[in-house]
This record gives structure tokens, sequence and C-alpha cells, in this order.
């Protein structure tokens, strides 16, 4: 054969790993002793198994024949699915640089945008939200990178700071698919030394469609702690080291030789040249960088030993390492394949020793991709590109990956040693090198200037380098492999291709392959030649040659034949196979890496078989009680078995050779998961106490299949996946890939393949995109067998026995495997398919409905059933007949595996060809000659099409063996009807009983024009099993779209077996002139057990409750009865005193503990055992009506004071919002505590009281909350519920009365399944009963029908509407600059309300507080829409996004959501009760609806039927003093604990607020923001509501912040004095309040500081608007020149003080800065020597202060640069309201009105430009005073000594001339 083969074992002494040679497969990581590995194929008993090897297994139970039927044949194509990806970018912190303009830009793959830029600033603050769309499959779009970068904004080349990458996939598997205010951690990819450049707050999320994302509430904590908060997956460590991933390229062999340059194939022609035309190249991919090596020209087996080095932190938030081999053309590179790594399947995230490294190899990648043809143009590009399945192979690659983490103290690696030595070495083969260039996607550097070569190790660009192979790598050992086939049946081949010889080719990798230039024996045999050179031959030439002594010979194609065609319906060929059975076989040779398939194939029966039993419990559950729950524990504990079976036979896994890393580590993973789920199966199992609930078990369950598959899939390939290929007249046509592991033969059981030995049908497809519709080629039963040749004597053991082997007569030896199988026994059969019926078929006509009929094909038989029209549950009630089938082989085998039926289900057209609805498979029930017959039951197919489910098949098949005696002999069948059909013997047809089904016809809702008209006069027609009822005809829809006569009931034969119940279908058809009628839309309810009501039964009264219970519960609750106040919903009742009181819910009490502390601050602890006095002390505050309410904060002690209702506003106003900022805390609150403490009640048997435990605040708890108040105390608001969905969500659709069924025409074919909104043309209101028909009728028709019980009138009803649209999030940009201009439009019926003129200017976030008043007429106007407009100067505006709510499920619902419950009942005030009836007329009103017996009102007690509620009922008034009796607060906490009374109680709609999902309709199904907003409804027949809610927001307060800056301290110096060298600055400060950069203020210069002192005495003004609830500044301004409008930003108050370096001629310099968020800010130092930089950063939440409650504050502050402290400023802040600065104004500067006096500088301080004498004075005179004067006296001396020697001469001769 060709590789090697090695006979002998590796010597034990040597240490090292084998590794490949030229046809390699796997290889060694670390050089080191093998390390234990998982066995081969030795199976559980090591060596052993080679004496046996030959000796079969004895098989537990008879070996299945077939494999398991599938029901879905294919799955359709991975469709494209619309994405969109939201980014809000919030605010950095912490970023490098000194004074910087930052900017973020966020790049999604090729997309681009930028934020705003903010001025000097280390921590901007932005708050923008940025959308992306993308159409695309999702594997594909997963890897898609998102880039976050902040640069440090110029004019000219902007400079980046630092940068983020997560890709999609990652951020797509978080929870609510979306990180959610986290910290991004920005690094500079240009130099990874310099660790951490900032933080980025940002939120990603990726939504699909359908996906719901929730909204978390924006916290806004001032010290959040961004360590614990990061942008990673979680389970991440939040410190994450750099690490270097190297991904080594050692060869490749048998790629593709075509070259795919036309030029290439010409010369080929021309020249002859045989040489391979291939110019192979790796690239690889990874977290958006890409490396490629150099290109090795015309070789199909290249060899490049190059490494591609990325670095990146770890773990990496990018999961897919792509690795693309390409040919290198003369004009473009074509892509030859494709594959990726995950890396989450090649390493292991958890601590400890379980966690491991990505490591990967060295090992093979097989490639596949399109055929390989030698055709010019590749039809099939887009397989070798990644997308689809491959459809061949196309070569494989030898990898390794290894990663190395850099810092963190990790120990230096083997593998970097051995690298370092490399790198060494490779020097001198730079220049090679640099041909394998690398690219990084858009950033070259930051300047745009290249980097130096030295920088390369540091940063994060792409290394490509040639390596050396370590010397410990041996060729490793190949194992022939034998693969047999045998084809059973060949049939439903396409008509199209029917005409020409047909014949199947199997392959695996290049074997087998014949169109493809033979096996390539002998040029992998060259190759492998070739690469030897290198290393001494491992075996003598002698032993080479043995391993050919057994050569078999290749038959890898069947014999063509021609195709008949089928009988009875002539849809399909097939080829008469009939008792010769053709095979093929042939040898292959891969690297004996099998082990890693045992392992793979273990743990794959564990989840098959798991998987099977969850389906049998489910089942179970339909028909019983107890067995699923036994079944269920059999299955856990049959699990707890296997996996025990696989950890003893992984632990006694021999030494192997050629195991790499990742074997050994896997291996032990599998293990070790396997031991924990089997411990948590256990726990389940074990635990008697509190019971595990089924659903829990299961889910359990399922939750263990799914970590089991994850373990099954093989990174590390071994043998290539085999394909099976339809060949007409030698093309390829169709074919099926099946996995080499499922194939793979293992002389243990449990390791072998699941389809090793098995008939297996297989459906054969065509390559490439799949097109809509029935794409089966051909249906293939093949038999497959692949092992290795050691256990070749096993091939034939598992085929259906009675066959003769034929080998052909060419092949000399006994041991070939056969050509032929001939089965010569033969069987008469006859099959009957029963068609009973169908349902929930897809619509294939433009009125949404279908005319099904289902063709029947099994072995060379085709027939269909007639076509019923009209209808997506069609009863056909048919039996076909196929007589004549001749079976050949043994009687017993075909009984126990017959063949499969397939069943498709087509739509009738009367023009053109049917449509194709989906498909099925089953298999028949056998009955042979000598059994007696017992008739089958019917039971449900899944259809599928494609994907997609459509629908079930409800029907059975029968295969009866016709006896000698004929047909005759056969069980009867019933006679046919005129047209000669069948029908379903009455043995096999379901029991029926009469069922009587009762039908509520509530009305018709939104219906759309059908064929152009409107619809005006429509009806409903109901239809169940043959029987039907119809509606009375609306006479006009417009007027009143609701039926004038509710009910109607019919009597139906329904299935005894409840799963049997036919689906109920809805039409609706509009009747039109002339009598016409025409078909609307339809409705079918598939599952009925929804409507299964039990016979009626007569209503028992709740017995009344005896006296001294009664009297009991009172006694006890007077002793319980506490202020309100006292009630707190956050503590757990004490289960031990108290019995009754009624206790809010806890959703709608504020922390009213808290409340009561605040305003009773003398009371002792409240708890229920005090003595009397103690109680009159608590019910002292009078209170009425709880009108005082707004005043309870003036009664606290000032201390308290301090903190609390300043911040909220400095008027103590409080208004609608202060309400609605108190429930946002609340509700952040209640997420942050643990949701499991829910109020306590306890359980009411029908004859005791309920009570309901009042919580007596205990002791410990209160002083806990006094600590708590001081913290964030909330004043005893009232509040309300804010939901984080829609309404409808919280309360059922609200369908309690009546259900909503959506009425669909069109066809729903792929593209649009799923939300297909189009094709909802109406609604139906109404609901159905069904029950058994009572044995005697005169029972039931005496009074109403049992379904009118509770159902209100519908006749019309006027009703006032509210509706109140708080503010909007995250809105989908509408505009191009990435902002939207939104307002408000309202539908209901006619009236429209557009608030055009309302519109918000460059506003994601807006905040409407807007409410409007609708008149509407139920049921005529309903409907309401709520849209979100963007206002447009220019143009149509454009719609964003709307909402829909039905307001009449609303109305009439018994949760009462016409106007909430508000939490507290008062009079007047922002709390005001505004519904139109009291809390006592409602529960009135209740009581009478429900048929209770109440209430009856008595001090302090409400009685309701058998229950008694009590509470305060008294209360003092204000002015008076007098006692008022008011029931309203007790019946409120009545309302509130509504659905806590028996039978008839449930939950009342609380006051609330929702938050509604925005949608278009261009983009279904993706959120495009959220509205909050509610609605309140009035009927006219009420008394009249008070006055709306104003919700107007709030408008912002003027402030004005007066800073004054005194001196400065400690500046660093800056220059130096030419002359002297001594340092000085030139001092000045900057100041601006952020978001306010227009007004930045400066003071003087302080010139010539020679300590870093400065002088000013200088005041600052800043005006800013200003929000005290939200703690939110806001700003208006134009963003550019040409904007038209002022856009309005909310940010964080922060003031921004600069100390800067003045400098005449350069740009100053900036030596420090200050950032203080004005509402919490450390407190000052008292002295200049107390400020400390370290101080101020660390200060805690209690200790820092805010200017809103200080006023006013002085101190020194510290300025730094670079977090070192460069400065100290004494700083006054005075912050006035915009009156009280208009009052009593100051001027700026030292100016009027209170002017500052001049600061008092030292002499040194002036500018040398201004007075230079002064400056010769202080600079030199000061100085070198004494110098200057001895050099005066030098120069007169010097001068006089000149003079005199001058003047001498002179003088002498002159005196001697003239004499004296």
């Amino acid at each position: 054969m060709f590789g090697l083969k090695l006979k002998k074992k590796k010597k034990k002494g040597e240490k090292g790993l084998i590794l490949a040679n030229k046809a390699a497969e796997d290889g060694q990581g670390e050089a080191e002793a093998p390390q234990e590995g998982p066995s081969s194929q030795e199976g559980p008993r090591g060596d052993l198994f080679y004496d046996d090897a030959f000796a079969t297994p004895v098989p537990s139970a008879p070996p299945k024949r077939r494999s398991k039927l599938l029901k879905k044949i294919h799955d359709g194509e991975v469709r494209s699915q619309n994405y969109q990806i939201a980014i809000t970018v919030t605010e950095a912190r912490q970023l490098v640089g000194e004074n910087i303009d930052p900017v973020v830009i966020i790049e999604v793959g090729d997309e681009k945008r930028q934020s705003t830029m903010k001025e000097g600033t280390n921590s901007p603050f932005y708050n923008e939200y940025f959308v992306f769309d993308f159409i695309g499959p999702q594997v594909h779009l997963f890897d898609k990178i998102i880039k976050i970068s902040v640069f440090h904004h110029k004019l000219i080349g902007s400079v980046l700071i630092g940068s983020f990458k997560v890709d999609l996939g990652t951020v797509y598997n978080q929870p609510g698919h979306q990180f959610c205010d986290k910290w991004a951690l920005l690094t500079d990819p240009g130099d990874i030394r310099t660790g951490t450049k900032g933080y980025l707050k940002c939120d990603i999320s990726v939504a699909g469609k359908g996906d719901v994302l929730k909204t978390n509430p924006k916290t806004s904590d001032a010290e959040e702690q961004i360590e614990k908060n990061l942008l990673i997956p979680h389970g991440f460590p939040s410190e994450r080291p750099w690490a270097r991933f190297y991904v080594r390229l050692y060869k490749a062999e048998g790629l593709p030789k075509m070259n795919s340059s036309i030029m290439a194939n010409v010369t080929k022609a021309f020249v002859g040249d045989s040489k391979d035309l291939v110019d192979p190249f790796v690239e690889v991919s990874f977290a958006g960088q890409m490396g490629r090596t150099t290109v090795q020209k015309n070789c199909a087996d290249p060899v490049w030993h190059e490494q591609v080095v990325f670095k990146e932190m770890f773990p990496p938030l990018c999961r897919r390492v792509k690795i693309q081999v390409w040919d290198e053309g003369s004009v473009n590179d074509v892509a030859l394949a494709t594959h990726f790594i995950d890396l989450k399947k090649i390493s292991n995230e958890q601590d400890g020793d379980k966690g491991f490294l990505p490591t990967f190899g060295p090992a093979w990648i097989n490639l596949y991709g399109s055929p390989r043809n030698h055709s010019l143009m590749d039809d099939y590009q887009e397989l070798n590109e990644g997308f689809g399945e491959g459809v061949s192979f196309r070569g494989r690659i030898l990898v390794e990956i290894a990663v190395e983490i850099l810092s963190g103290g990790a120990q230096e690696s083997k593998f970097s040693k051995t690298l370092k030595n490399l790198k060494l070495s490779s020097k001198d083969k730079d220049s090679k090198a640099s041909k394998g260039w690398s690219k990084d996607k858009g950033d070259k550097t930051d300047d745009g200037k290249p980097q130096q070569a030295s920088d390369k190790t540091n940063s994060t660009e792409v290394e490509v380098e040639p390596f050396d192979v370590p010397p410990e790598i041996v060729p490793e050992k190949y194992e022939e492999f034998l693969l047999f086939g045998a084809f059973f049946e060949a049939t439903m081949i396409d008509r199209k291709i029917g005409d020409k010889p047909i014949s199947f080719e199997v392959s695996i990798g290049n074997f087998g392959n014949l169109i493809d230039g033979g096996s390539h024996h002998g040029s992998k045999k060259r190759s492998s030649d070739s690469a030897e050179e290198d290393m001494p031959p491992l075996l003598p030439e002698g032993d080479r040659d043995a391993a050919h002594e057994l050569a078999i010979p290749m038959v890898p194609t069947t014999h063509p034949e021609k195709p008949l065609v089928t009988e009875g319906n002539r849809n399909y060929n097939y080829l008469p196979f009939e008792a010769r059975k053709p095979c093929v076989y042939f040898v292959s040779s891969w690297g004996d890496q099998t082990f890693r398939l045992h392992w793979s194939n273990m743990l794959e029966k564990m989840a098959d078989l798991l998987e099977e039993s969850i389906e049998e419990v489910k089942e179970l559950i339909k028909i019983s009680e107890e067995a699923p729950e036994e079944k269920m524990k059999m299955v856990l504990t049959d699990f707890i078995n296997q996996s025990s079976a696989f950890i003893s036979e992984a632990e006694k896994k021999p030494k192997m050779l050629n195991q790499t890393t990742l074997d050994k580590k896997r291996l032990t993973l599998c293990w070790q998961e396997l031991e924990a789920m089997a411990r948590k199966a256990k726990v389940i199992m074990q635990q008697q106490n509190k019971k595990v609930s089924l659903d829990e078990m299961i889910n359990e369950a399922q939750t263990f299949v799914e970590k089991i598959r994850f373990l099954v899939d093989e990174p590390q390939h071994t043998i290539p996946d085999v394909f099976v290929w339809m060949l007409s007249n030698n093309k390829r046509v169709a074919y099926a890939r099946i996995a080499s592991k499922d194939l793979l033969y293992a002389p243990v059981a449990g390791q072998m393949g699941k389809h090793c030995g098995i008939i297996k049908t297989h459906f054969l497809r065509l390559p490439g995109k799949r097109p809509a519709g029935w794409s089966v080629q051909a249906k293939v039963d093949v038999y497959l067998w692949l092992g290795s040749i050691r256990h070749a004597s096993a091939i034939l053991d598992n085929l259906p026995a009675g066959y003769e082997a034929e080998v052909s007569s060419k092949v000399a030896g006994a041991n070939h495997p056969p050509a032929n199988l001939l089965y010569q026994e033969r069987h008469v059969f006859q099959l009957r398919a029963h068609m009973y019926q169908a349902r929930g078929l897809i619509a294939a006509d433009s009125n949404g409905l279908s005319d099904p009929f289902a063709k029947v094909t099994f072995l060379s038989h085709c027939q269909t059933t007639k076509v019923i029209s009209q209808t997506l549950s069609p009863t056909w009630n048919q039996m076909l007949l196929f007589n004549d089938l001749v079976l050949h082989g043994d009687d017993k085998e075909l009984a126990a595996s017959p063949p499969s039926v397939v069943v498709e289900l087509y739509d009738s057209d009367t023009v053109g060809k049917p449509e194709y609805l989906g498909a099925t498979v089953a298999a028949p029930v056998v009955k042979l000659a000598d059994q007696d017959y017992e008739a089958p039951r019917l039971c449900y197919h899944p259809i599928f099409c494609g994907n997609l489910s459509g629908g079930d098949l409800l029907a059975v098949f029968e295969l009866l063996q016709v006896p000698s005696s004929g047909l005759e002999g056969l069980p009867p069948i019933d006679p046919p009807d005129v047209t000669q059909i069948y029908p379903v013997p009455a043995s096999i047809r379901p029991v029926l009983s009469n069922y009587r089904v009762e039908v509520l016809f509530w009305g018709v809702r939104e219906m759309k024009k059908v064929q152009l008209l409107s619809v005006d006069r429509p009806q409903v027609l109901i239809e169940c099993g043959g029987r039907g009822v119809k509606s009375c005809v609306i006479q006009s829809y417009k007027n009143n779209p609701n039926f004038s006569v509710q009910t109607d009931a019919f009597e139906v034969e329904l299935p005894e077996n409840e799963l049997l119940h036919p689906p109920l279908s809805i039409c609706v058809v509009d009747w039109r002139a002339f009598g016409r009628s025409t078909l609307v839309g339809t409705y079918t309810i598939n599952c009925l057990k929804q409507f299964l009501c039990k016979s009626r039964e007569p209503l028992a009264l709740p017995s009344q409750v005896d006296g001294t219970q009664v009297e009991q519960a009172l006694s006890d609750s007077l002793i319980a009865t506490a202020p309100l106040e006292a009630l707190s919903s956050s503590q757990e009742p004490p289960t031990d005193h108290i019995y009754v009181d009624v206790e809010p819910p806890p959703m709608v009490v504020p922390d009213s503990a808290q409340g009561q502390q605040a305003s009773l601050m003398d009371i002792p602890d409240s708890s229920p055992m005090l003595e009397p006095e103690h109680k009159a002390a608590a019910q002292e505050p009078p209170r009425d009506g709880k009108a005082k309410d707004a005043r309870i904060p003036f009664r606290r002690s000032t201390k308290r004071r301090k903190r609390t209702i300043a911040d909220e506003s400095a008027e103590n106003v409080i208004d609608w919002w202060s309400k609605y900022y108190a429930s946002l805390k609340k509700a952040q609150k209640e997420k942050e505590r643990n949701p499991k403490e829910k109020q306590g009640s306890t359980e009411a048997k029908p004859d005791e009281v309920v009570v309901n435990i009042e919580d007596g605040p205990k002791k410990k708890k209160d002083k806990m909350f006094k600590k708590k108040l001081k913290e964030d105390e909330i004043p005893n608001l009232a509040v309300l519920k804010i939901y984080d969905g829609d309404l409808e969500s919280e309360f059922n659709n609200f369908e309690d009365w009546v259900k909503t069924f959506e009425l669909f025409r069109g066809k729903s074919m792929e593209d649009d399944h799923g939300l297909d909104g189009d094709r909802v043309i109406g609604k139906f209101k109404g609901s159905f009963c069904i029950y058994k028909s009572p044995e005697d009728s005169s029972t039931e028709d005496s009074g109403q029908l049992r379904i009118q019980q509770g159902i209100p009138p519908n006749h019309p009803i006027q009703v006032l509407i509210r509706v109140y649209v708080v503010a909007a999030f995250n809105l989908s940009p509408a505009d191009p600059d990435g902002k939207s201009d939104p307002y408000i439009v309202l539908r209901l019926g006619k009236t429209e309300i557009r608030d055009r003129d309302k519109y918000i200017p460059k506003q994601l976030n807006p905040v409407f507080g807007r409410s409007f008043e609708i008149q509407a007429t139920f049921p005529k106007e309903s409907l309401l829409s709520v849209l979100i407009y963007d206002h447009d100067m220019i143009g149509t505006d454009d719609l964003i996004g709307e909402t829909r709510i039905d307001l009449e499920n609303r109305f009439y619902s018994k949760h009462r959501a016409i106007c909430g419950l508000q939490s507290q009942y008062e009079i007047e005030g922002y709390n005001a009760w505004r519904d139109t009836s009291k809390p006592t007329e409602i529960l009135t009103k209740l009581c009478k609806e429900s048929k209770l017996d109440g209430p009856y009102f008595r001090p302090g007690k409400i009685q309701i039927g058998n229950q008694v509620f009590s509470g305060k009922t008294a209360f003092a008034e204000e002015d008076t003093d007098e006692i008022v009796e008011s029931y309203e607060h007790l019946a409120l906490k009545v309302l509130h604990s509504w659905e806590d009374i028996p039978e008839v109680g449930c939950r009342l709609v609380p006051e609330h607020i929702e938050m509604r999902p925005l949608y278009h309709k261009d983009k279904p199904g993706m959120e495009q923001g959220r509205l909050q907003m509610w609605v309140d409804m009035f009927p006219k027949d009420m008394p009249q509501p008070g006055p709306p809610v104003d919700i107007s927001p709030r408008k912002p307060k003027g402030y004005e912040l007066r800073v004054t800056i005194w001196n400065t301290e400690d500046v660093i110096l800056e220059d130096e004095n030419i002359f002297t060298g001594q340092k000085s600055s030139d001092i000045y400060v900057k100041g601006w309040i952020k978001g306010l950069e227009d007004d930045k203020q400066e003071t003087d210069v302080h010139y010539n500081s020679l300590t870093g002192e400065g002088n000013f005495n200088w005041r600052f003004l800043f005006p800013f608007q200003y929000l005290p609830a939200e703690k939110q500044m806001v700003t208006t301004k134009r963003e550019n020149i040409f904007s038209l409008e002022k856009t309005e930003c909310k940010t964080p108050a922060v003031l921004v003080l600069q100390v800067w370096d003045f400098e005449r001629l350069s740009s100053d310099d900036f030596l420090g800065s200050l950032e203080m968020n004005l509402n919490s800010f450390p407190r000052a130092a008292k002295s200049a020597k107390a400020c400390d930089l370290t101080k101020f950063e660390n200060a805690g939440e209690e200790s820092k202060i805010s200017i809103f409650q200080q006023k006013r504050v002085r101190g020194w502050w510290p300025f730094a640069k670079s977090k070192e402290l460069t400065g100290k400023v004494e700083a006054e802040f005075h912050l006035v309201t915009a009156e009280e600065a208009e009052k009593n104004p100051v001027g700026k500067a030292r100016k009027e009105p209170e002017p500052l006096a001049k600061p008092n500088r030292p002499d040194t301080s002036f500018s040398w430009f201004v007075s230079p004498f002064k400056c010769l004075y202080h600079l030199i005179w000061k100085n070198y005073k004494k110098y200057i004067i001895i050099a005066f006296i030098l120069i007169i001396l010097i001068i006089f000594l000149v003079l005199f020697i001058y003047t001498l001469p002179g003088a002498i001769s002159r005196r001697i001339v003239v004499g004296s």
C-alpha cells in the first residue's frame, strides 16, 4: 500500500512523541515523555485485543439491522437573518493622556460610526446610542468583530488612546444577548506593555428577529467599581493577561491540483504540463487580524513550516480562528477551503487543575468544499469560503495551536523556550520570512508612521515566521482502513436524471474518488518518500514491501444500471437491485488516532440514549401520572451507571505515543464533566424532603445532553468524512456526507459508530444552495462499514441474514470482500397505508389555505391520496393498497427491520405543478403470514418542510405478508366507495364519542381589505371533526364589529383519546353583493386541550365559618393594629405571633418601614408584644386620609433632613415625578435584593379564615434600617409599579374572558415564517368550551350556556381614554447623523392626534411627559396605536416604531385594567385618588360580581364571606382633631390582596407604568426602542374623573456656581531661567463645567512663581440648568454650524479646574487638572499641607458631599496629571439658585458688585515682556548685586589702566620734547 506501515512498536526507552511524516495525522505539543493518553482501538482490555481481534464480542441484545428512523429528511438552508447591533456609549474614565479631547469610534465589520468630541477631559460623558443592521447567516455574522476605539481628536490625524475588541458571537451568547452597563478595558494595540489605557462604559446588544431585550434601568452610582463590572463574559477573570497565540502550519496534502485561473489552463492545454497547477498559501484570521504564509509554487502537497503569531488578551473575547487555504492566481487569489476552530472546543475555562489553555495538535484538519471538478468556473465557490456544507474533500492541513501567557507570573513554557531558540536560528532567514506578509485591517499604526521592526514584539500586529520542526517529532504510524458498503435499495430517483445509467461512488478523502484522477496512491507514495529524505528510513525496504502482500483492489463504484419508473404513480425512478445487492470496497490509510473517535462515539451514545429516554418520558406524561416519574428515575440511574463505566474506562487508558496534549486534556475533561453530572443526578434522585418536580428533572437531563453533545465534537480530525455520490452518466449529481466516526468499527460495542454495519437510509441532495421544495434526488439504503484491516473479518457480521457473498472472479485469494450479496429467498407483501388525517399544514394558496394530498412511496411503488380542497387539516380517511411487493431476504429479518415509507404532502394547483408542503418518514408495522393479526394504532408523524415544522400526519402503515393462499388470507378490508377509494378500516379508526362544543362569538377586529374591498358583513364559521356552527352575520362591520348573538353550540363526535382530537378551524367569510361570499382568513387550533372543560358540578359555596374562630381572630388583630406605615414590605413576616391583618403585596408598598422610622422617631420598636401604652403612642399622630402626607418630611429632626428632601428639590415640591423616581429607586432595590423574598400568607383551607401575617419589625432589622436610612432615605412617598415589559405579558394578555385568534391569509412559505405579520388579515375574538355530551340533554339546555358565565354584554359603550406617554428609550436613529427628532402620534379608530410641534430635537432617549384624552366607543374603536415619528424639516416624517394596545381586552378583564390601583389612598396632592370609584365602591362591586357575601364594614375591620381583614379605619381630622371613620384605606389593602381570596380571587392591576417595545413593519420582530406609558379608561356612564395627572417634564432649575480661586500651592515648576537655571512657572487657572465648554473662564497669570505658590482672588461664575431628581445637568446647544436645532443633553454636573503654565511664544503648558462631580465630591482639606491626592481619589461614598446640599464649601483640593500630584488649589464654591443670583449678583473676576481684593503677590510676579527693567532688576540685580559692583569697579580700573598705558608714551615723549 502507500504511505508507510510501521510494524514495530516504538522503543519504550525513547522519550518524545511521534509526529507525522508526509501523510501524517497527528503529533505532540511539548517535548516530554508521553503521559497517560486515551486508549486506542485496543478497547477496554488494553492490548489483549490483538490476540482475539477477530473474535467478535457477543452482542448483549440482537443488533439492530437498520439505524434509527429520522422523521426529518434534510435540514433546510441556513437562512440569512436580520440582526440589529445596538451600542450605547455612556462615558469613559481614567483615559491616559494629558488634556485630551476624546472621541469614540465604533467599527462593526466594515461600518464605522463616531461619537461627538469632548474637550479637555480624561473622563468624558457621551451617552450616545448607535445602531448597526446586518443581514446574513448567524455563523458568519458572529465572527464579525466590534471594535471600539477612543482617539484623541486633532485636526490632522487623531491619535489612538486605546481600543477594545469583542466578536458578536460572544455578545449573543450572553444572558439576554447583551452586555449592560459594563466597562470595556481599553488597551493600545501598538504597545501591549503599556497596560490599561482607560475604561469605556457601554451597553452592547445583538438582537435577532424576535429576540426580546430586557431593559435594565441605568445605575448611576458615582463610585462604581469598574473592576467588578468589566465588559467580559460571566466567569472570566477581571485581570486578563496578554498572551501569544501561535498557529503553526506544517504542511498540507491532497489539495485540488487544478489551477483556477484561465491562463494556467490554456498553458496546460498547449504545453501538456502535468505538474500540479496549484500555488497554495494559508491565511489565518483571528480577532480581526490576519496573517498569511508564503506561497509554495506548483505544489498540491506543500510544506510551509511557518507560524502565525497573534497577540490578544487571554481569555480572548473572540472565539474562532479561521484557517483558509488559498491558491495564488495571476489575476486574483481563489479560496480553496476554509476551516474554523472554536477556542471553546480546544480549551477549558474552569479554575484549578481542571482548566487548560487552548492547545491543538499537531493534528490534521480535513478541508471540505466544492466538488473537485476541473471546470473553469466553480459554481459552488462559496462552499470553499465557509458558507454552507462542503460537498467534497479538498485536502488536509497539519496545524498546531498553542497559547503562551506573556505576563502574570506564568513560568516560561517549554513551547516558548523552543521558540526562542528557533527565533535565534531564524534571524538569518528573516529576508525570506518577510515574504509572508501580515496585514492588520485598518490600523496600520497610530500616526500612520510605519512601526519600527523592534516594536513588533510588543504591538499586536501579526507576525509570520518560519520555524524548525523539533527533532523529537517522529513520523507517525499509519493504519490501513477498509471501507465496505452494500446498496440495498435506490429509489425515488428524480425523473430528470433517471434516463441515463446510474452508479454510486463512495469515497473517503481522495481514496475512492475515481473521477479525480484515481486514488493518488502514486503521488502520495512519492511525496512521502521525498519527505523522508531528511530523516533516516524507519524501516528497511524489505519491511515496507511486506505491507503490500494482501493488495485489496479498489472497487469504489457500483456498476452503472438503467433505472426503471415506479409503479402506481409514475413520479420517480428506481434501480432494480432485487436479489443482487451491489457492494463497494477499498482500502485507505490514515494516521492511527481512532481512539479519539471511540471516545466521541461512547459519549454520543450516552447523549442519544438520554435524549430518547427524555422523549419517552414526555410521551408518558400525556398518558399517565405516576409512570413518567418512575421512568425518569430509571433514566437517571442508567445515566449514572454509564458515566461510571466511561470513567473507569478512561482511567484504565494505556500509554499512547500518538497523543497530543489536547487528547489527554480532553479525556480528563470528559470524565470530570461526567463525574460532576453523575453527582448531580444522584443528588436529584436522593432528595426526598423537597421533591424535585418532574419538569426540573427533565430540564436537568436536557442540560446533561447539551453538555455531552458539546464534548462529542472532536476538534482534531482523523479520518475524513465519507461521501456517497450518485453518478448519472459518470457525472456527479447528488451526494450524502457521513461522518466517519459514525461508521467506525470497534471491537467494543460501546465504541462503535452508530451507523457502523447498519443499513441507513440516505436522502441524496444537490450540492450548493438548496432550492425550496422537494430537493431529494434519490433515497438510498446502504450498509457501510469502516474499520482497521485487522478487523476486516467483521465486515459482514451485521448484514441481514440469508445472503450469499459473490466474490468477483478476477481476484484470487479467499478473504476479499464480496462484489455482490445475493438474497435468494423472496416474499410477497402487501402494504396498507392508512392515511387518516393531517393537522397544522403550511398554507400554500393566496387565501391562506391549501388543497393538500399525500404521495406515499415504498420501494418501487408510489401512490397518492385524494385531494381535499381548501383546508389546513384534511381528513382523508383513505387506505392506499400496494400489492405485489417483493422483498428479498429472511422474513424474520424483514419483520424486525422493514424498509421505510416516505410520505410527501403537496398542495394541488389547477394550473402548474403541485407545491411541496413537507414530508415525513415512517416505518411500517409488519405482520408475517404465521402471526395473528392485531389492528395497529394510528399515531402522529411530524412533517418537516426543510427546517420548518409543517404539521403532523395521523396515519399508520401495515406491511402484511401475503400467505401461500393468496390475498384472501389477509385481514378483510372495508368495501370502497363509488370512486374506488378504500376507507381506513373501522378497527383502526379512533373510537369516537359525543362531545358538545360551545362557542362564544364576541366580534372581529382589525380586518384588512380583501381583494381590494374592505370587509363589511363578516361571518365566522367554526368547524371541527366534520361538524360546525356559523355565527350570525355582522350587519355593518364599520358601525359595530361585535356579533349580536353571542353564543352557540354544536354536537360532534370526537375520539375518546384526547391526543387524537382533530383540529378546530375558524374561518371568516365576508358577504358581498349578490349573495357572493369571500373567504377572508382562517385560523386553526391544533390542540384542543386548553378548551376541554370537566363536566359540570354544582358550585359549592364556601361554608360559613364558626363564630369562635372569628372572635379569636379579631381579638388577635386588635393587638396587632399598628399604624399603616408600620407595615414593611421588605421584611419576612414572623410566623409565630399575629394572625390577621392585610398586608399589601410587596410590589406596591414603598419602603414604608423607613417612612415610619423617619416620622415617628420616638416610638420604640413596634413589635406586636408591646404594652398597651406604647400602642397608644403609636397611634397618636393623627391623619385624615393621609392628605398631610406631603408634609411628613417636616417632622424630622433637622439633622436627619440634611440629605433627603433637600436633594429632591429646594422648595420641597412633591409632584408626580417624585413618585416616579421613588418607584425607580424601589424597583432597582428590589432587583438587588434576592427576588425570593416573597410575602408569606398561610394557605386557606375551605373552612377557615384566611390570615395574612403582618410584619412586626424585628429589633435587629430596625437597627439595620436606621443605618440604611442615613445613606439613601426615600421620603415616604406612594410608589407605582414599573413593569419591564408590556402589561399584557404580566397578565396573560388579559385573555381571562375571551381569546383573540389571528386570522391568516396568504402563503406561509419559508421566508416570512415565524413572525408573519403580513399574513394576519384580522382577528377573531371568542372562546370555546368542549365537554362530553351529558346522557340526558334536558338538564343542559335549561339555562344559558356554560361559556356565557361572567361574560359582559357586548353592546357599544362610550369610554373616556387617557394616554400618558412618559418617555422613550433607545429609539432607532432615523436621521443620517445617528439621531432622531421624535414626536408622538396616537391613533384610535378614526381619531388621530399628531403632537408634531412638541417634537424633541436630536434625542434618542426623549422624555415626553405628555398626556392625551380621547373619547371612544367600544367595540368600534378599541385598538390604540401609539406611533413615534421622526420630525423632518424637508420631506415626509419617518416612522420610528409603533406599539398597539387592545383596549377592549383590558376594559372587560377581571384584572380590572381600566385604572390601576394606587398604593395608598389620598384625597389630594401628588397621589390623589384618580379612579372614578372609591376603593370601598370597587370592593362592593367585585363582591357582587363574584357572588360573595359582603363586604361588611365594622370599625377596624372588613368582612368578606368568611374572611375578616383588619386594619386602621379611624383617622383624626386635620384641623378639628375629630376622629373620623374611613374604610377606604383598608378597602384598598383588601383590593391589593384580592388574589388571595379563594376561587374568585385574581391579581388586580396596580398603578403602573409599562415599557412597551416599538416595532416597525420593515424590520419585523426587531425592537426599535421602548416606550414608557400607561392608559386609564373611564366608562362614560360613571361619574366624570378628576383632571388628568400632570406629568409634564420637570423644567430644569437654574443655578449659578460661584467659584473663587484664592491661592495655589506646590504647583510644579516648568520653566528654567537661562541665566540662573532657576525654575519658575507662570501660573494661571482655567475652569469650566463639562458640557458647557463655551463658557471657559481663566484667571490672570501669576508670573514667575518660584515656589509653586500663586495668588489670584479671582471669581468664576458658571450658570447652568439642573434636574435635582435625576442629578443631571441639562445643556442645549447646536452640535455644529449647520444644525437647525439645538440638541438637549443630560450629563452629570462636573466641574473641571486646570492649572496651566503661561508661555508667551509657544503654546501654554498643561500642568494638572481637577475634576469634581458636584453631586458627590470629596471634602476639602483644611490646609495645603493636609491636601493629598490619595485621600482625594480613595474617598468613600460616605465621606463625599454634594454642593446642592452644602451650598458653600471652601478648602484645598489637589491637581493631578497622569495620576501624579502637580499642585494644590484653595478654592471656594458657592451654589445659588438663579433667583438668588439675580437678587444678589456678584462680579466676574475681581469686578463689581462685591469685588475681590487684589492679590498680594510678591514683587517677582510680573511679565518680562511688559516691564523689562523690572525684569532686569529682579533677575540680575537681586542675584548678582555684588558681582555687578565688583565688575563695575574692575571695569573702571581697567579703563583707567588702559587709558594710562595708552596715554603714557605720548605724555613721556611730549615731556621729553617739550621739556619742562
